[in-house]
């Protein structure tokens, strides 16, 4: 009995730690620190939500600024256990954890493969991680999820 109690407790958690990382939920709101500046900017302010049945997260650069959007992708969160996010100019944003994204775009060629970045930067509610990111680092995690 002690056992099925056991994997029960472990399924339990499995599942919610599956839903946290794939399923985005408005916990993704907040401003955050971006490895390499962007446009002037050191921060990002991120804002997930629903519009029209499309689940989207907004990225500015200020509270006045227009946003990029990017739509949430099901298919791949689910595949890479993650939140996942695109948009029409070819940005991918991946969760990297629970307060860290990573936005990359492949080099436009055909034979382009997932580490091959026109574009990448690692943005983060906590600044001891975005000192500690390197693009290394980020093409390291591209290619740990891609597999």
């Amino acid at each position: 009995m002690k056992t099925i109690l056991i994997y029960s407790s472990l399924l339990l958690f499995s599942l919610q730690l599956y839903s946290q990382s794939a399923v985005p939920t408005d916990k993704i709101n907040g401003t955050y620190y971006v490895l390499e500046a962007e446009r002037g900017a050191n921060t990002k302010i991120f804002e997930y939500g629903q519009h029209n049945n499309a689940k989207l997260l907004l990225i500015a650069a200020c509270k006045q600024c227009i946003p990029g959007t990017y739509t949430y992708q099901k298919e791949a969160s689910e595949e890479l256990q993650r939140a996942v996010f695109y948009n029409s100019t070819g940005l991918y944003v991946f969760q990297y954890d629970d307060e860290s994204f990573v936005m990359i775009m492949l080099n436009a060629s055909e034979d382009a493969e997932w580490t091959d970045f026109y574009f990448s930067n690692f943005y983060s509610k906590n600044k001891a991680k975005v000192k500690n990111m390197s693009k290394e680092k980020i093409k390291k995690f591209i290619l740990k999820i891609s597999g």
